[in-house]
């Protein structure tokens, strides 16, 4: 097995060779990285309405809004709720921009 190496500057030199061989007789295996998750068409979407108000819109993605909730655990609630009435993940957005998954029943 060729040595592994390390960029550093504008040198190549190899790497420790505690950075390359497995502990303990562990098995060898190429890191992955995961996949992210994404919001697909018919998933739930929490979302605020307002960054001023504490109002939450609850929705069947792409569609608009059809539940609306004034408190945060009573929108998680409901959107886990849908979403396992329809057998699709759970999402959580305060921005559009960065979405946290709160449920998982896609089969």
């Amino acid at each position: 097995m060729p040595a592994a190496f390390t960029y550093i500057s504008s040198t190549f030199r190899p790497a420790h060779p505690s950075r390359t061989r497995p502990r303990d007789g562990a098995a060898v295996t190429e890191p992955q990285s995961p996949r992210p998750p994404v919001i697909i068409p018919g998933d739930v979407l929490v979302s605020r309405a307002t960054a001023r108000a504490d109002v939450y819109d609850i929705s069947v993605v792409p569609r608009d809004a059809h539940v609306r909730q004034t408190r945060y655990q009573d929108a998680m609630d409901a959107a886990r709720l849908l979403a396992r009435g329809l057998a699709v993940d759970g999402w959580f957005s305060c921005d559009h921009t960065h979405y946290l998954r709160i449920a998982t029943f896609r089969t």
